[in-house]
């Protein structure tokens, strides 16, 4: 009986059954104890979990939200500074005599816009179009000499630096030419290429026999130079500048003397159809107003050479834009909680080396040259005539036959996106019913079609639009489809 009630003992297990008793308890008791502190810590690793999954999710509903309300504002002044700053480029193209399309010599072809050239070229036969290749200082002499020998199959071409000075009086003024200008001229904050614009608009006065005033207004897509141009030529600041678009909101006056009074416009808007990364290349939009500003990184990356974008930034070989921001995330510190990679922070910070000039880069010109459709060779002869074009090439000539052109471009070589097309005022008006009813018909399909080779990718619905024309030679009216130019006799 004593056998069967006794407890039954480890082999190495020594001691009173009391004492066996109560040391299993406690380890028993710390077993358990242990097992509660283990659900605990998953417990609270899975309610941690779900906060911080719940934390993310607000973040990112509460940024759509922002996001969609920043569109709605941004689509809402754009569309209102689009006719306000259009109606302004109207007044400027009415009241000049001279228009000076100012273009940025890194991407000089991107800067033109057909409607600005063409608006000005309709408006009247008495006023001529000048570009001005504006900031050479950021590309080699090379570069700027082919550009100018391009664009002056079109129009007079003058390259120009504007002066960097912050003074506002006696901003200092080259009369070297431009290629002969030395490096450390091209690097200093003087103004280059001020006397030869001044002797382009002279040559105009004598050759027109202009005994009063001229008015020469200014144009171009923001960010050009269009008010540095007009402080360095009045060598004082007559107009405000800034690195961000907009600064210019109106038209101003600037008597430049009593011979020439010139015209700063607003900068040019773009077609609404212009996607964020066209306008960011062109630094025609607000770092702040993007609304995804990864698609502007992607498009720079796709012109940028991969193996100098990885040494600028010094980051290893990426296969994706998501994953080059991810990697400049983690080199510049940009990291959000839980370390992961801030990608919006550095898309942005790439977007600002871009606008500010940090990230340099170059256009070459297209091989072969050929006249855009608004342009007609009877119109680039009569540009020649009135600014005595031949004597201007032949002094050019000159020029570059005793300059080198030994500078060394250091930047990205990137391939031109040709002209950019700019955002009108209203859609052109409905056909007349007149013979010529048809013309206008052709010219909105060919718009419409290069709108369409410019985003394949995107379908509209097919709408039909029906207008009445007469056709005298036919004597009789029909019905012509806008979209199709399908004609229904009645």
């Amino acid at each position: 009986m004593h056998s069967e009630l006794s407890i039954a003992r480890h082999p190495k297990e020594y001691g009173k059954p009391e004492e066996i008793r109560k040391k299993r308890l406690q380890e028993l008791q710390e077993k358990q104890r242990l097992s509660r502190e283990r659900e605990q810590m998953k417990r609270r690793s899975l309610d941690g979990f779900q906060r911080d999954v719940l934390e993310r999710q607000r973040e990112f509903e509460q940024r759509e939200t922002e996001m969609q309300s920043l569109e709605k504002h941004v689509n809402f002044e754009n569309e209102n500074s689009r006719k306000a700053y259009y109606r302004e480029f109207k007044k400027v193209v009415e009241a000049s005599d001279v228009i000076l399309e100012v273009l940025d010599a890194r991407d000089p072809l991107g800067c033109r816009c057909p409607q600005v050239e063409q608006a000005v070229i309709q408006s009247g036969t008495d006023k001529k179009i000048v570009l001005v290749l504006n900031k050479i200082d950021l590309v080699s002499k090379e570069i700027v000499e082919k550009w100018i020998k391009y664009l002056r199959n079109e129009f007079p071409t003058v390259a120009f630096k504007a002066s960097t000075q912050q003074q506002n009086k006696n901003l200092k003024r080259s009369n070297v030419p431009v290629t002969q200008a030395t490096a450390e001229l091209l690097g200093s904050s003087a103004c280059v290429g001020a006397e030869c614009l001044m002797k382009l608009l002279g040559n105009y006065c004598r050759n027109l026999d202009i005994k009063t005033a001229i008015t020469v207004g200014v144009v171009g897509f923001p960010n050009v130079g269009k008010s540095s141009l007009i402080n360095s030529l009045k060598r004082a600041r007559a107009c405000n500048v800034g690195a961000t678009p907009g600064v210019t909101k109106c038209l101003q006056e600037i008597h430049l003397d009593k011979h020439i009074k010139l015209l700063d416009c607003p900068g040019i808007v773009m077609a609404t159809s212009t996607t964020d990364a066209a306008m960011i290349l062109r630094n025609c939009v607000k770092i702040e107003q993007l609304v995804d500003p990864l698609p502007p990184v992607e498009a720079i990356l796709r012109r940028c050479n991969k193996t100098q974008i990885m040494e600028h930034y010094g980051v290893p070989d990426f296969h994706t834009a998501l994953e080059f921001l991810a990697l400049l995330a983690q080199r510049q510190g940009k990291l959000r909680k839980g370390g992961l990679p801030d990608n919006d922070k550095a898309a942005k910070s790439v977007l600002m080396d871009w606008t500010g000039g940090r990230i340099s880069y170059f256009t070459h010109p297209p091989e072969t040259h050929t006249l855009p459709t608004h342009i007609s060779a009877e119109i680039v002869a009569e540009m020649g005539k009135a600014f005595d074009w031949e004597e201007l090439e032949k002094g050019n000539q000159e020029v570059l036959a005793v300059s080198s052109c030994t500078d060394v471009q250091m930047g990205f070589c990137m391939a031109t996106a040709g002209m950019t097309q700019g955002g009108q005022e209203e859609p052109p008006c409905d056909l007349e019913m007149e013979g010529g009813a048809l013309d206008g018909v052709e010219s909105k399909d060919e718009t419409e079609s290069m709108d369409d080779d410019q985003d394949p990718e995107v379908f509209h619905p097919i709408e039909h639009t029906l207008r009445l024309v007469y056709t005298p030679h036919e004597g009789q009216s029909s019905l012509l489809c806008v979209c199709c130019k399908c004609i229904y006799c009645t």
